[in-house]
């Protein structure tokens, strides 16, 4: 199945929706922005999972991650990071097996662990997110409340798109969570630009 990350990156000039790189990651605005500053944090090669990375590299995926976060925060306000974790051929919640984490400002982070613990039960707690590579099995989600927590539980149960479906009815959009149907473009580019101001050096 061709993925839809690598065809955009792959293109004449490569993606148009980038605020900044760290690396060989990028920085985008996600299609179907149902908030302002909702981005995804992902790697321009493909790979699966970000559990699927080397340690080495998580470290680095991590610190980068936190900066990514804390500058979102800065504009749009508390955010959580997260991951509907592909593995093999089962996307688990997520709908594209090329690793991205969602950073998604929300009103009430602790509300978005809830529901994960409702749907999960108790999360499986990692002292970091370069800890992801520790988790065995199949398909995951992943889920950082806030700096310093990060959760992770298999998949089954969860939704497709969970993250989505979870932020956008604490944003009281709940009918809107499916970036296939409602792409929110304005919002997406709204938030290209102010994002972009915040990366630029002065």
């Amino acid at each position: 199945m061709e993925c839809l990350f690598c065809s955009e990156f792959a293109g004449r000039g490569g993606s148009d929706r980038v605020i900044t790189t760290r690396g060989d990651w990028l920085l985008l605005p996600t299609v179907g922005c149902f908030t302002p500053g909702y981005c995804l944090f992902m790697p321009s090669e493909h790979v699966d999972a970000v559990a699927e990375l080397p340690q080495r590299e998580l470290r680095e995926v991590e610190r980068a991650t936190e900066d990514m976060r804390a500058r979102v925060e800065q504009v749009f306000g508390p955010t959580v990071v997260a991951e509907h974790g592909a593995r093999g051929c089962d996307l688990g919640a997520g709908c594209c097996a090329h690793a991205h984490l969602h950073l998604v400002p929300v009103p009430n982070a602790s509300a978005v662990g809830a529901a994960y613990e409702a749907t999960g039960g108790d999360g499986l707690s990692l002292p970091a997110l370069s800890d992801l590579h520790t988790v065995e099995g199949g398909a995951y989600v992943y889920l950082s409340p806030r700096p310093g927590e990060h959760l992770v539980w298999p998949a089954a149960g969860f939704a497709r798109q969970f993250i989505r479906r979870v932020c956008a009815r604490l944003h009281g959009r709940s009918a809107f969570y499916d970036w296939r149907d409602y792409p929110f473009s304005d919002v997406q580019q709204d938030t290209l630009h102010r994002l972009r101001g915040e990366f630029e050096v002065p």
